[in-house]
């Protein structure tokens, strides 16, 4: 009878452990669950706030080029362009120049001529 009074205990005692393992098993799956509910919930949030920073810088873009320092700032812009360009021309037109220059006195050689003296002496200046 001793034996059968501990095969039912160790009996019982299995019984009340594979219980108590599946309780804490249905218990880890809900909070797994609710976990995961609310992970979504919070990544919709995170993706509407960003939705609504992403519009609001568009805004502040918007206002900051309507804006009179915008304004200024977009002038400032257009007349270092043009400024610029016009520096960029002046600099090739300069080039261009010289090089002519350069080759000027070369086609002066290579014609034959000597030295040519820029003030005719016609005796009028000597006493």
């Amino acid at each position: 009878m001793k034996s059968s009074l501990g095969v039912v205990l160790a009996a019982v005692i299995v019984v009340a452990l594979l219980a108590f393992e599946y309780w804490q098993y249905r218990d880890a799956q809900a909070y797994r669950e609710a976990l995961n509910t609310q992970l979504i919930h919070i990544s919709e949030r995170v993706n509407n706030l960003d939705q609504r920073v992403q519009l609001t810088k568009a805004e502040i873009d918007k206002l900051q080029q309507s804006s009179l320092g915008g304004l200024i700032e977009t002038a400032n812009d257009a007349l270092i362009q043009g400024w610029s360009a016009m520096i960029n021309s002046v600099e090739k037109e300069l080039e261009r120049a010289k090089q002519g220059i350069a080759a000027q006195p070369q086609t002066k050689q290579s014609n034959g001529s000597s030295s040519v003296d820029p003030a005719p002496n016609n005796g009028a200046g000597t006493r």
